[in-house]
């Protein structure tokens, strides 16, 4: 499960900030919501963290513009 940590909109689409572990996201991974509504990612940023024990905590995806909220849970379908 990710918590969605912040939403901001880049054009057509959302830079997305994710908390927890983003291992397994990649360039077109599927998201789900709550709903059932489907996400793709279509980038993962790189991070930077000055503690390298934090890289896992959070990471920031690229995606189409949908109705994201912060505080939304997403999980990998």
């Amino acid at each position: 499960m990710f918590k969605v940590l912040d939403v901001f909109p880049i054009g057509n689409m959302f830079s997305v900030t994710l908390e927890g572990s983003c291992d397994n996201l990649k360039n077109g991974s599927k998201l789900v919501d709550n709903n059932g509504n489907t996400i793709i990612v279509v980038s993962v940023a790189m991070t930077r963290h000055k503690n390298p024990a934090d890289i896992n905590k959070n990471t920031t995806v690229m995606v189409d513009s949908c109705q994201l909220k912060k505080g939304s849970e997403l999980f990998i379908a």
